[in-house]
């Protein structure tokens, strides 16, 4: 009482029962693999642990070839005292120079010289000069 799928003739129940089955099993694998691809935050996460994993071979993978060569050894000192000597140099350019030098020397003259006839002009001259002699402009 079998019959091929192809034909179109009677399958018998068993048969047929079979069949829903197969097809009901496909349909979850297929529902199962949309709903894979539409979750985007799961999918960056995998994403994200394979580029961490293969990072961290990687990184293993240099420091050990690193950790037997000398030369290797002293570049990575020698950047690294390079770095901080640009640091420190940085931070104590950065303390020295006002952000507005021109504006504060300004503000200082024309405090002391209140009296005066032509207090502005001869506050913003005297301030243009001091910024000048300081390297600021």
């Amino acid at each position: 009482m079998t019959s091929d799928p192809g034909k179109g003739g009677a399958a018998g129940p068993d048969e047929l029962r079979a069949r829903i089955e197969l097809t009901r099993q496909e349909l979850g694998d297929t529902v199962a693999a949309l709903a894979d691809k539409a979750d985007v935050k799961s999918r960056a996460q995998e994403k994200a642990a394979r580029v961490k994993d293969r990072t961290l071979r990687r990184t293993a993978a240099v420091t050990d070839r690193m950790a037997g060569s000398p030369a290797a050894r002293t570049a990575a000192v020698a950047g690294g005292v390079l770095l901080a000597g640009v640091l420190v140099l940085r931070r104590r350019t950065r303390s020295r120079v006002r952000p507005y030098p021109l504006r504060t020397t300004l503000r200082k003259e024309l405090r002391t010289r209140k009296k005066s006839r032509r207090p502005l002009a001869k506050a913003g001259t005297k301030a243009r000069r001091a910024c000048r002699s300081k390297g600021h402009h």
